[in-house]
């Protein structure tokens, strides 16, 4: 699978959005776009990537969060390539399929799991792919060093739940991909958390 980080509008607060295409490009791949920044501003980077002879540029965009940085672009991006959106909830008419716990999705060439991941907000969502190890976690917090705070319950669960995945590389939302010691990261937050206040949602 090829990960192709898109520069989003430097005039903008935006978030990272991430091209997804097979090794091959072929015609059973999925290119699929995760999140789509403030604006349309991606789109003439995605023009000018090679996507596979004979395919659309982008078949199906995948929304970790409904914030406004990560969902902008997706109306203009969706009626260019006719792609279909995927989301935890259907916050308005740009979502045409909602994503729940443990569902199963083909982004590129491999199988993504999808993990419901509240915290950063309740429809945040993260997705897995097993067989890269690769795992796009949003806006999920991964780094917790302060354990005199609080946090609430989901959270804790999320970060529960990414502490058992087999990760070489994290692509957030927001900063450069993690590609040093991801596990070690995620199992230190999780042994922080577990001195930390945990509060019901």
């Amino acid at each position: 699978m090829k990960v192709i980080a898109l520069r989003t509008n430097p005039n903008l607060y935006a978030c990272k959005s991430y091209l997804l295409l097979g090794d091959w490009n072929t015609l059973n791949d999925v290119n699929a776009l995760i999140d789509t920044g403030s604006d349309a501003y991606i789109l003439n980077e995605i023009e000018h990537t090679s996507t596979g002879v004979g395919k659309k540029p982008v078949n199906v965009i995948v929304l970790t969060h409904n914030h406004f940085d990560h969902v902008g672009g997706t109306m203009s991006i969706k009626e260019k390539y006719n792609a279909t959106v995927y989301a935890n909830i259907k916050t308005n008419h740009m979502v045409d399929q909602t994503l729940k716990d443990n569902d199963v999705i083909k982004l590129a060439d491999c199988e993504f799991q999808v993990i419901h991941s509240p915290g950063h907000s309740t429809d945040s969502i993260s997705l897995y792919c097993e067989k890269d190890q690769i795992l796009f976690s949003g806006d999920t917090t991964l780094f917790i060093r302060d354990t005199n705070s609080s946090y609430t319950q989901d959270y804790f669960e999320t970060i529960k739940k990414l502490a058992k995945l087999k990760i070489k590389i994290i692509y957030p939302g927001h900063g450069d991909p993690l590609d040093e010691h991801p596990e070690e990261i995620i199992k230190a937050t999780l042994k922080n958390l577990r001195s930390c206040k945990i509060i019901s949602n």
